[in-house]
């Protein structure tokens, strides 16, 4: 080993190991205390162009109405959009035992759900879209006082703490499928969503409130998907206390921003609101905006939309 050659393959072989060493050491950084985003939202109050023809087209049919169904639409609007704070009276006097949440996986929406829904709402049981094992590595971080680490992207922290806060009893279980669930698939026709739904009637508990908070194509009530799986699975007296709920700001999708756009013209300016009921909304609505009610009024029984 004195030789010069040996010596210059230890040294190079050694310094492979300390770089590979570095390497290991900053994406375990990485992954362990991830950058809180400091994009501010933009202000811009059209951010989705490509849908402002259809609120165009909207406002000159709506202004060509007669005085008395014009009227009609606005009273209609401004007593089927509530705030959230008549929507949670009317959540804390309803007895629904399974409410699920579809949201886009957004910082601004996981701020608006903590500090204007779980702040003020008490549930007996969350479930969230984890598996138990990352969930556990979750509440830890929690607990050791982290404020802030992402779950799909955006901060969880501020929703489990608010939670806590709110429900010191209440139990947080991750429900997403497992490894375990997925390699028990083969040859088998059990999709993702009907492994989650098998994990969520696993934690069910009668009577008390279930909050899912998952991304939104796994509330929709269409076919496969997470709520329809549990509808189909609930006995009668359950079903009748199911809510699904779509969570977004008005700018995460064109036809809510269109739709926004539009109420501002009109005349009816609202924060964050609540459409409670999307069955219940002047028949001319549906028609002037039709992608709205197809990608979202004809999908989720409620609907928040928040405003930054």
């Amino acid at each position: 080993m004195k030789s010069p050659l040996a010596r210059v393959i230890l040294t190079l072989f050694g310094g492979y190991l300390i770089i590979l060493l570095f390497l290991s050491v900053y994406d375990w950084v990485e992954e362990e205390y991830p950058k809180r985003p400091t994009k501010p939202p933009s202000s811009e109050r059209i951010q989705h162009p490509f849908y402002h023809q259809e609120v165009a087209n909207a406002l000159k049919r709506f202004y060509r109405l007669p005085e008395s169904e014009k009227a009609e639409i606005k009273k209609n609007l401004e007593s089927s959009l509530i705030s959230m704070e008549q929507w949670l009276t009317h959540l804390g006097q309803s007895d629904y035992q399974i409410i699920c949440m579809g949201e886009l996986h957004k910082e601004s929406t996981r701020n608006f759900l903590a500090e204007e829904f779980f702040a003020k709402f008490s549930t007996d049981v969350l479930l969230l879209e984890t598996t138990p094992k990352d969930l556990k590595r979750l509440i830890k971080r929690m607990d050791a006082g982290r404020d802030y680490f992402p779950l799909l992207d955006a901060d969880i922290m501020k929703i489990l703490r608010s939670v806590n806060d709110r429900n010191p009893a209440i139990k947080i279980w991750g429900i997403e499928e497992t490894d375990e669930q997925q390699k028990g698939q083969h040859g088998h026709s059990i999709s993702r969503d009907q492994s989650i739904a098998h994990n969520f009637w696993d934690r069910f508990q009668t009577g008390g409130l279930h909050i899912i908070l998952f991304g939104a194509l796994h509330c929709t009530n269409e076919p496969n998907w997470l709520f329809k799986n549990l509808c189909n699975q609930a006995s009668l007296h359950v079903k009748e206390r199911m809510l699904n709920v779509r969570v977004l700001s008005e700018h995460q999708n064109g036809p809510v921003e269109g739709f926004v756009y539009f109420l501002d013209e009109i005349g009816i300016v609202k924060k964050h609101f609540v459409i409670p009921n999307t069955n219940s909304l002047h028949p001319r609505i549906y028609e002037l905006f039709q992608m709205l009610d197809q990608e979202t009024l004809e999908k989720y029984r409620s609907v928040i939309v928040f405003r930054i």
